[in-house]
């Protein structure tokens, strides 16, 4: 029963997603940028941002950094203006890519155990040299994947009319997501047949994660 329900409240977070993301394209094409869809737009990001901020660090680093948020985009509205205030609708994509290329890069570092290669250990324990070799090219790809994101988005919003970037930013970017996570498992399991972990290892990993984190903290 509470798998079940797990998978529910997962279902609903999912459509919850696709439906803000549809929202979004729509007002941002619509072209009519006042408070109101900006509010539409922005506060339920920069919630998430301020939520997940404060779980790693805390509620002063949180408010700090959603406060630059904000700032960010009042300031794109009044140096750019519209059609270019468009961009502040694009700030949850290229926060979020941005964060997220960040996030696999930075373990790519000398000294560094490559993220994935973090995920495959926990899963499996010790791993051969040529597992440790392609989850790091992996975390290579899905840190060039991110960084591909947001120069793609640059350029459509640069170069494209804007209905063809907001398709890209809002309707393209899970879908893209979901179809390099098949296309890296399809390999993997045709490849390594006996490291078949798949996202909800990861999401595992993260969860247990954050929860020693929040164990460490209170003591």
């Amino acid at each position: 029963m509470r798998s079940r329900g797990k998978f529910v409240v997962a279902i609903a977070v999912v459509l919850a997603f696709l439906g803000y993301q549809f929202l979004i394209h729509k007002v941002t094409v619509a072209g009519e940028f006042t408070p109101a869809s900006a509010a539409i737009v922005l506060v339920p990001f920069i919630v998430g941002v301020g939520w997940a901020i404060a779980l790693e660090l805390g509620l002063r680093p949180a408010a700090l950094i959603t406060a630059g948020l904000v700032l960010l985009g009042l300031a794109a509205v009044s140096v750019f203006g519209f059609p270019h205030s468009a961009i502040t609708f694009g700030l949850p994509h290229l926060v979020t890519n941005l964060f997220l290329m960040g996030v696999f890069a930075r373990t790519l570092r000398l000294g560094r155990e490559p993220l994935i290669t973090t995920i495959a250990r926990r899963v499996h324990g010790s791993l051969k040299p040529e597992i440790e070799s392609y989850t790091r090219t992996i975390t290579i790809a899905w840190s060039l994947f991110f960084a591909a994101q947001v120069a793609v988005s640059v350029a459509l919003f640069s170069f494209a009319p804007l209905e063809i970037w907001s398709t890209f930013i809002n309707l393209l970017n899970g879908p893209l997501i979901i179809l390099m996570f098949v296309c890296e498992y399809i390999y993997r399991v045709l490849r390594y047949r006996e490291h078949r972990s798949s996202i909800f290892s990861a999401l595992h990993f993260f969860s247990r994660d954050t929860a020693e984190s929040k164990s460490t903290k209170a003591q």
